[in-house]
This record gives structure tokens, C-alpha cells and sequence, in this order.
């Protein structure tokens, strides 16, 4: 059987939402739905906290995580290029320290609450049986995209002179909703990247993919938990 091991980042600092990893969605803190859905999941067997704040780590302990650990400041920012999956392979090597074995890892950010533990399991079997050396989850996405230069705007993925029916069009595309990863151990290290290889995907509904990063997003997470129930 592999040991498949769930990490939670939760950072203390936040841009968008000041404390934002202890804000709560029906009545638990972000960092707390993270931390129990992993334990509730069939194919995970180590869920791993880390965090700088003192608050958080307490948060995590309480919701069942089996080890929380004082992240590195070289960690504590949130700017940096690569820096969650550079986390996820110091987190690797500390844990193997410890006598721990990984072969496969699972990040859950806090900010993917409405993620439920069937969509994580799902993920991970497309790892552990499906044959793919790692996998995301995404949701389906079929706007008109454009970009700005400041000045002029440009479309990005359509022909504004043969606009058919968004939902016939050729270019629909799928958005990343970070909600679930999973990568085998030794391509997290040797690449330092939690995608590559073989790249499997689970399906999530766009209501259930908010990623919790500012004030209208949290608030959001609460109505559709209010009204759809939770999925922790």
C-alpha cells in the first residue's frame, strides 16, 4: 500500500484577506476543512500541517492533523516563483528525516474548501491506479478570454467575427481551480514541480471551485455553503 501523504500549507500572512487561512465557512476555519477533509479521505494516511502562525498550527492540531510543523521564514512570504511546490519538497525531505516514507503527495490549500473528499479521492486514484505520475482538478470554462495592453484589448481564444455558441466552440478550455494536486514523490523532487508526466484531472463543478483570495470570495464560499451544505 503507498503512503500517501496530504499537505496543508497555511501561511499566516495574506494579502487579500488579512488572516485568511482562520477565516471561518460554516463555523470551521479554512485551514481546519482542509485538515479534516484529508482525514476523512480512504487513500490518504498522513495529513502534515505546517504553518508560521501559532494560531494556525493550533487550528490544525485541533481538526486531526497528525503533524504540524513551524514552517521556515525562507517560507512565510507568498511572492516568490515555485514557492509552495519548493515547500512541498522541503516538507518531503523533513518527514522522510523523521523515518516517515512517501510515495505520493496531496496538496490541499485552505482556500479550496468546497472540494469534497470523494473529488480527493478520485484525484488520487488517478495516481495510484490510473497510471498518471500526477493530477489536478479542474473545472470546465467556456468564456470569451481577452487581454489588455492598458490601452487596446485582444481576444485571447476566439475570432470575434465567427462567434458561434460558447458551448460548440472548439477552443472551451478548463480552468485550474487548485482545490486538488497529487504527484508521486520522486517527480516532486527530481522536477521541484507538483505537474508532470503523464497529467490526469478530475472534474469539479465551477460552484463548488471557488479558491477563497479576496473579501468577495469568502463570502461567497459561506452563501453557497448556506444554501448547498457543506462538503467536509
Amino acid at each position: 500500500m503507498d503512503d500517501i501523504v496530504a499537505i496543508v500549507p497555511a501561511r499566516g500572512g495574506s494579502q487579500g484577506i488579512p488572516g485568511k487561512n482562520l477565516k471561518e465557512i460554516g463555523g470551521d476555519p479554512l485551514v481546519g476543512i482542509a485538515v479534516s477533509q484529508a482525514t476523512q479521505s480512504e487513500e490518504i494516511t498522513h495529513t502534515v500541517a505546517n504553518s508560521d502562525a501559532s494560531e494556525i498550527r493550533a487550528a490544525a492540531k485541533e481538526y486531526g492533523a497528525d503533524q504540524i510543523l513551524d514552517r521556515p521564514d525562507r517560507f512565510a512570504g507568498g511572492d516568490t516563483v515555485m514557492e509552495v511546490d519548493r515547500l512541498l519538497q522541503w516538507q518531503v525531505e523533513y518527514l522522510e528525516e523523521q523515518g516517515q516514507n512517501v510515495d505520493v503527495v496531496v496538496l490541499l490549500y485552505p482556500t479550496g474548501p468546497l472540494r469534497s473528499v470523494e473529488k480527493i479521492d478520485e484525484t488520487i486514484r488517478k495516481v495510484t491506479e490510473e497510471g498518471c505520475d500526477s493530477a489536478l482538478t479542474l473545472y470546465e470554462d467556456d468564456r470569451y478570454l481577452w487581454k489588455t495592453d492598458g490601452e487596446a484589448a485582444q481576444p485571447t481564444n476566439y475570432d470575434p467575427k465567427k462567434r458561434g455558441p460558447r458551448q460548440l466552440e472548439e477552443w472551451n478550455q478548463w480552468a485550474e481551480n487548485k482545490a486538488v494536486y497529487v504527484v508521486k514523490r520522486d517527480l516532486l523532487m527530481d522536477t521541484g514541480c507538483r505537474l508532470g508526466g503523464n497529467i490526469g484531472y478530475v472534474e469539479m463543478s465551477e460552484l463548488r471551485s471557488v479558491d477563497v483570495d479576496t473579501p468577495t470570495d469568502l463570502e461567497l464560499a459561506r452563501r453557497i455553503v448556506e444554501t448547498d451544505g457543506k462538503s467536509w
